[in-house]
């Protein structure tokens, strides 16, 4: 009877001690979003081998980060302005300098821009220039550059190192 009490006792411990496997955590830097229902994650390394990257410009802020499914890059790349009230959610809109936009090819993508009639919101929660680090999220609509059809970018959000160098983002479009 012994045995048997210390066999169902080790068996409700493995059973209850099992677990389904978490998600992989996120790396340190990316952008993450969900595209018309579907999870987008980068995946392709720049060439500071990071998974995402952003720069200064002109007063800008600029981030990329891309992703290869099924032989194909698709690029997000975020832009606003380095004055950015921290925290807020604001606007995208290009007029005022912020933007995201999915890229299917170099011509070819997505775009949330209230100026185009889709609305979106950005907001970022660090932008240290000493600690070279941005984050923030984003969502809204997106419209197409060419055919006017639109899509839903919805949990948007990303961590990059900011670098003081050029970064050579991967290019979007077939492989």
């Amino acid at each position: 009877m012994k045995t048997s009490t210390f066999f169902l006792a080790v068996s409700i411990g493995l059973l209850f001690g099992c677990s389904k496997s978490s998600p992989d955590p996120k790396p340190d830097y990316y952008v993450s979003a969900t595209i018309d229902g579907k999870a987008w994650m980068s995946n392709v390394t720049n060439s500071q081998n990071t998974l995402a990257a952003a720069t200064l410009s002109q007063d800008l802020v600029v981030i990329a980060a891309g992703q290869e499914a099924n032989n194909t890059n698709t690029v997000i790349a975020i832009a606003f302005p380095k004055s950015i009230q921290l925290n807020k959610p604001i606007a995208i809109n290009s007029t005022q300098y912020s933007t995201v936009a999915y890229m299917l090819s170099s011509n070819e993508g997505y775009a949330i821009d209230a100026s185009k009639g889709v609305t979106g919101t950005l907001t970022v929660t660090r932008l240290d220039e000493t600690a070279g680090i941005v984050e923030g999220n984003f969502s809204g609509e997106a419209l197409h550059n060419q055919n006017g059809s639109r899509i839903s970018i919805a949990n948007g959000q990303f961590r990059s190192i900011i670098y003081k160098t050029n970064v050579t983002p991967p290019s979007p479009g077939k492989r």
